[in-house]
C-alpha cells in the first residue's frame, strides 16, 4: 500500500465548516492601529469598525448605514451551515476586505497589528472559495465583489463579450443569489440572447442544428416573448413552466 504523505492528509481533512468558522474567528480577531490622531480617537480598530468609517463612501452599501446592518439584511448573524450561508458569508467578507484594501489607507494611517494572521485570512478565503468551486470576480469601476461557480464555458464567452453588462449576465446568471429566481434569470438570458442573435443568423457549417436550437429556445422557451400566456402560449416538459 502507497504511503499518504502529510499534504495529502491535511488535503482529506479540510473541513469546510470547521473552515469557515476559523475564518470567521481570524476575520473578527484582526485589529488595527490608528496612528493618525486627526481623523480617529486612537485604539485598536476591528475590520468592520474600520470599514464603518468609510461605509458611505462605498458604492455598494445601497440602504445600509453600516456592517452591522448589511449583515442582519443578509441574515449571516445566524450560525453559518448550509452551503448558501457559507458563499454569501465570504462574498460578504471579501467585499469588507475589498473596503479595506481600496478606500483606507492602511499603511499610511493604519499599520496591521499581527500582519501574518491578516495575510492567512486572505490565503484562507481564497483556499476556501477554491475547494467549493467557485471563483471570485472583481469589479473595480462598481466596487464589488461577487463568487460564481467555476465553469469555463462561461467565463470563455464573458470574456469574449463586447458588452460589459452581458458579460456580467452572463456571469451572475450562475451565482447563487439566483437560484430559484426564474424571472432575473430570464432577463439575464434575454440580454445575453440580445447580444449573440446575431451570431444565430450566420450559422457555421457543422453547427446549423446548434443554431436551430438556440433560436427555438430563446422563441419558445419564455426568453423572448411570453409563452405561459397569450397568442405565444406553448406547451413545454420544463417542471417550472
Amino acid at each position: 500500500m502507497t504511503r499518504k504523505n502529510i499534504f495529502e492528509i491535511l488535503e482529506e481533512k479540510y473541513n469546510i465548516e470547521e473552515e469557515t468558522r476559523k475564518i470567521s474567528n481570524l476575520f473578527n480577531k484582526i485589529k488595527f492601529m490608528n496612528t493618525n490622531h486627526l481623523n480617529f480617537q486612537s485604539e485598536l480598530y476591528t475590520i468592520e469598525k474600520l470599514v464603518d468609517a468609510v461605509f458611505s463612501q462605498w458604492k455598494q452599501r445601497g440602504s445600509c448605514l453600516n456592517c452591522t446592518e448589511m449583515k442582519e439584511k443578509l441574515h449571516l448573524t445566524q450560525t453559518v451551515s448550509d452551503s448558501d450561508n457559507i458563499i454569501n458569508t465570504l462574498e460578504y467578507y471579501s467585499n469588507i476586505l475589498y473596503i479595506v484594501e481600496h478606500k483606507i489607507d492602511i499603511l499610511a494611517n493604519f499599520p496591521l497589528r499581527g500582519c501574518s494572521e491578516y495575510q492567512m485570512l486572505l490565503e484562507n478565503i481564497d483556499i476556501l472559495i477554491d475547494h467549493l468551486h467557485y471563483e471570485k470576480l472583481i469589479f473595480e469601476e462598481d466596487e464589488k465583489v461577487i463568487l460564481v461557480p467555476k465553469d469555463p464555458a462561461a467565463t470563455a464567452v464573458a470574456e469574449i463579450s463586447s458588452s460589459k453588462d452581458v458579460a456580467y449576465a452572463i456571469l451572475k446568471y450562475h451565482h447563487a443569489s439566483l437560484k430559484g429566481q426564474l424571472d432575473e434569470k430570464r432577463r439575464l438570458l434575454l440580454s445575453i440572447a440580445n447580444e449573440y442573435e446575431p451570431l444565430l443568423k450566420k450559422p457555421i457549417d457543422g453547427f446549423t442544428e446548434y443554431f436551430d436550437k438556440a433560436t427555438n429556445m430563446l422563441n419558445n422557451m419564455n426568453i423572448r416573448h411570453n409563452n405561459k400566456s397569450g397568442k405565444n402560449k406553448k406547451r413545454t416538459h420544463c417542471p417550472n413552466e
